[in-house]
């Protein structure tokens, strides 16, 4: 054997950016991500079924609301009331858009593309900054022609409600909290997407947050026959502020007491702000 061979082996150098250095303006970096949303296939795919699906949901609840007037005219229900059922389908919304979140940011981990977004932006805070505001550009244009689309088809199909009832103040408010509630979650699968930085995994604990903690819960509250605990950790969870959010009729049926819609409001901040501040710390440590 020659002992003048070296056989060690060379260790790859990690990925560094001089954050010093200026890169794009922030509105440039925004355009620049926003461009980057529209050539996602999956963007275009989930806000398609976010519309269609909410569509659909709006439509099959005006017609099966007609249906059973129709055949009970002793059963009725106020334009409010009809306007909250056809925006059910804000609620499969939310999983997708959120969905959505996550993977807007995962894609470019996933990619390798991250570097070039650095390369070109190496102020990691801007760069978060501007994929967020990209997204809640992109997710606010899904949510109003969701809300709009729910409210023609079930205002077209079925009364009280008309086309201009959207106009009154109760019923504006609640659109206004269903666009708030999927512009959270969108923000909140970001989050997710930023802190974990895989698909699989952000979508999978997204879910765990919408639905698998609710039905444990639920479960855990029964079980304790309404222990003091179970029913605080029942209120801060997440959907439970969603309906109490986006439904004016939520504490009339819950078997918990509701929170106002602005404390609501609050408590689903605070969901997205605590992953989305921890993300934003890994972002801006961790070797990309």
């Amino acid at each position: 054997m020659n002992p003048n061979i070296n056989t060690a082996t060379a260790t790859p150098a990690s990925f560094e950016v001089d954050p010093t250095l200026p890169g794009v303006s922030f509105f440039g970096t925004v355009r620049s991500e926003l461009a980057k949303l529209r050539a996602l296939r999956t963007s275009w795919w989930l806000s398609a079924i976010t519309v269609g699906l909410g569509a659909f949901i709006a439509g099959a609840v005006a017609f099966s609301f007609r249906y059973f007037m129709s055949n009970d005219p002793d059963i009725t229900m106020d334009a409010l009331e009809l306007a909250v059922q056809g925006q059910a389908g804000g609620y499969f919304a939310m999983i997708l858009i959120g969905s959505l979140g996550v993977v807007a940011v995962t894609t470019e981990y996933s990619t390798g593309a991250i570097r070039s977004s650095l390369t070109a932006v190496p102020q990691r805070p801007l760069l978060l900054s501007a994929k967020a505001l990209a997204l809640a550009l992109w997710t606010a244009a899904v949510a109003v022609a969701l809300i709009l689309v729910s409210h023609l088809l079930t205002s077209l199909i079925a009364e009280p409600l008309g086309l201009a009832d959207i106009a009154d103040p109760e019923i504006a408010g609640l659109y206004l909290s269903t666009f708030a509630s999927i512009l959270l979650t969108a923000l909140l699968g970001f989050a997710l997407g930023v802190l974990l930085r895989s698909s699989a995994g952000g979508i999978v604990v997204l879910a765990v947050i919408m639905f698998v903690f609710q039905i444990v819960l639920n479960i855990l509250y029964g079980v304790t026959q309404g222990a003091a605990w179970v029913e605080i950790l029942v209120r801060v969870e997440f959907m439970h502020l969603v309906d109490n959010l986006t439904n004016p009729f939520a504490g009339e049926y819950g078997s918990v007491p509701a929170w106002e819609p602005w404390q609501a409001g609050i408590g689903l901040v605070i969901w997205v702000a605590v992953p989305l501040v921890v993300g934003a710390i890994s972002f801006s440590r961790r070797d990309s």
